[in-house]
C-alpha cells in the first residue's frame, strides 16, 4: 500500500486533519510491518516512513496498540474484500453442478487456487498478519484481535457456501468454512517457513485432491 504524499509541512497540525494523519500512519505501518516485521515497526520507523514528525504519532493515536488495532482492521478488511469478490467471481462462472455438495466443491477448488495466488503475491503482508496475530495473543488488551481475521474469513466463506441451492446456513457449513480457513492458513504459514513455492503448491494440490471428500463429510447432514 502506498503512503500519501503532500507538500504541506509535516509538523503543521493546522494544515492536516487528524484523520489524514491516521491514514498516513496506518499506510506507513502496513508497509513497515510487511517489509521489516513487527520488531522493527517502532513509532519512529512508522512516522519516518509516513514523512511525519515523531510527535505526530500521538496527535493521531493514543498508543501503539491503538495503531496496531487499526492496522489489523485494515489488513483484515482488505483481505476479506478480496476473499468475497473472488468467491463471487467464481460463483458467477457458468457450467458445473448447480446444487449441493458437488456445487460447493466446484466453487471451493478454483476459489482456493485464486486465494492462494493472491496470498503468494504479497508474502510479507501475510507474514505481518501472522505476526500481528501472535502479538495480539500475548497482549491482554489486544487479545480479541487474534481471532478477528479467521472469524471474519470463516463467516465470508460460510456465506458463500450457504448460498448454494440445497445447502443453506448450518453448523456443518461453519465447520467446513473453518476447516478451509485453517488449512489455507496452515499451508501458507508452512510455505513462509520453508520458502519453497513449488513444494507448497504440491501440498495445496494434495489438499485439493481430498477436497471433495472433505466437503461431502461436512455437508452430509446439511443438504436438504
Amino acid at each position: 500500500m502506498s503512503t500519501m504524499t503532500t507538500d504541506v509541512p509535516t509538523d503543521d497540525p493546522e494544515r492536516r486533519s487528524v484523520e489524514e494523519r491516521r491514514e498516513q500512519l496506518v499506510d506507513a505501518a502496513v508497509a513497515v510491518l510487511a517489509e521489516d516485521g513487527l520488531a522493527r515497526a517502532t513509532t519512529r520507523a512508522i512516522t519516518d516512513r509516513a514523512g511525519l514528525a515523531l510527535g505526530a504519532f500521538h496527535y493521531a493515536f493514543d498508543s501503539k496498540d491503538e495503531l496496531l488495532r487499526t492496522v489489523t482492521d485494515r489488513i483484515v478488511e482488505s483481505m476479506d474484500a478480496t476473499l468475497r469478490s473472488t468467491f463471487a467471481s467464481v460463483a458467477a462462472r457458468p457450467g458445473g453442478p448447480d446444487h449441493g455438495a458437488e456445487r460447493v466443491h466446484a466453487l471451493l477448488e478454483p476459489f482456493l487456487l485464486s486465494m492462494w495466488d493472491e496470498f503468494q503475491s504479497a508474502p510479507q503482508l501475510q507474514l505481518a498478519r501472522f505476526e500481528l496475530t501472535l502479538h495480539a495473543m500475548r497482549e491482554p488488551s489486544l487479545r480479541t484481535l487474534a481471532s478477528r481475521a479467521p472469524d471474519r474469513f470463516v463467516d465470508s466463506i460460510a456465506d458463500g457456501i450457504s448460498g448454494v441451492e440445497g445447502v443453506g446456513p448450518d453448523e456443518g457449513v461453519q465447520a467446513l468454512a473453518r476447516y478451509v480457513v485453517a488449512t489455507l492458513d496452515g499451508l501458507l504459514f508452512h510455505e513462509l517457513v520453508s520458502s519453497d513455492p513449488q513444494a507448497a503448491r504440491v501440498r495445496l494440490q494434495h489438499y485439493l485432491d481430498s477436497l471433495a471428500g472433505v466437503v461431502a463429510g461436512h455437508l452430509a447432514a446439511v443438504e436438504h
